[in-house]
């Protein structure tokens, strides 16, 4: 097991994770307490929660979304925050 301050963890970071790839666990430590554990990941089948990208991310696609302009009758935030000022949250 290694441990590590959050500064030196910052400063070695990829030597560090080339241990932990070779089977250690590294505990970040924040002024002599715990805040992290790392561990190696074997693969998708042992860890069910992490999955790969379905396709290579690209943020031209959200930046080439339209704007869509509020629906007419529809509130506005302006009102909204008021009305939640007035009643005193």
């Amino acid at each position: 097991m290694i441990t590590s301050t959050i500064s030196d963890t910052k400063n070695r970071l990829s030597e560090l994770l080339v241990r932990v790839q070779s089977g250690e666990t590294l505990i970040i430590v924040d002024r002599k307490t715990p805040v992290a554990r790392v561990e190696r990941i074997r693969g998708v089948a042992d860890n069910p929660h992490i999955l790969p990208a379905m396709r290579k991310w690209n943020p031209a696609i959200i930046l080439d979304l339209p704007i869509l302009a509020a629906p007419k009758g529809s509130p506005s935030l302006v009102a909204a925050v008021d009305e939640e000022r007035e009643d005193g949250w």
